[in-house]
């Protein structure tokens, strides 16, 4: 994994980043340790028009019975000038509760997409299940093929477009995964460090999770809808 503060990698089971020192007790003096009811859409920078909403809805209900297991969500708003994106991402993944999705999908499987209206950026933190499906590549080219959408406004139509770029990665995943044999699932899980069938059994909170795609600057500025 990468540290939210640096990005340098550091070991998912380390309290603190071996670099800077980010940890998730630096997250809350920052942030806060209270835990936060969240949206499944949360548009605080209030850039959706309805129909925008509407329609993102839809595409994440049907993204969630094609994969009941797995937690997809958008936080939309105005970061303080102290605050990444990597940070926030953790932050929510770690603090948020998303209303709906308390025990049938926790925040280890999350796909939380964010969007910073005074940096201009995009990125997307992941669940530690959910980073073993989707890889940095992936989330990096789901984000480029909504970038022509962004530089336009069209912010429901990117995330929609992000959500489903992603989804079919899951599938592409799922196809992979069925075409193994039970023998090779098992070596596979024992021969790595980040099993991609197994849940986690218990996570501490500092350990949920990471941001897989850097946050990418949008070259022309994003305004309010």
């Amino acid at each position: 994994m990468k540290c939210p503060k640096c990005q340098r990698p550091v070991d998912h089971e380390a309290e603190s980043c071996y670099s800077c020192g980010y940890s998730e007790v630096v997250a809350a003096s920052t942030c806060g340790s209270n835990v936060v009811l969240l949206n499944r859409i949360h548009d605080a920078a209030h850039c959706l028009r309805k129909h925008e909403r509407d329609d993102l809805a839809l595409t994440l209900d049907q993204l969630e019975l094609k994969f009941p297991q797995m937690l997809f969500c958008v936080y939309l708003g105005t970061l303080p000038s102290h605050l990444s994106l990597s940070e926030l991402g953790f932050w929510l993944l770690n603090h948020g509760q998303v209303k709906g999705a308390e025990y049938a999908r926790p925040n280890e499987n999350a796909v939380l997409i964010l969007v910073d209206m005074n940096t201009k950026q995009i990125g997307v933190s992941m669940g530690y299940f959910a980073e073993t499906l989707i890889t940095e590549e992936d989330a990096y080219r789901a984000l480029m093929a909504a970038r022509p959408n962004l530089v336009n406004s069209e912010y429901g139509e990117a995330l929609e477009r992000i959500f489903l770029r992603l989804g079919k990665t899951l599938d592409r995943k799922g196809r992979q995964l069925r075409k193994l044999t039970r023998e090779q699932l098992h070596a596979g899980v024992a021969g790595t460090k980040n099993p991609v069938l197994d849940l986690p059994n218990h996570i501490a909170p500092h350990l949920v999770a990471r941001v897989v795609a850097r946050a990418e600057p949008i070259e022309k500025p994003l305004k309010s809808a």
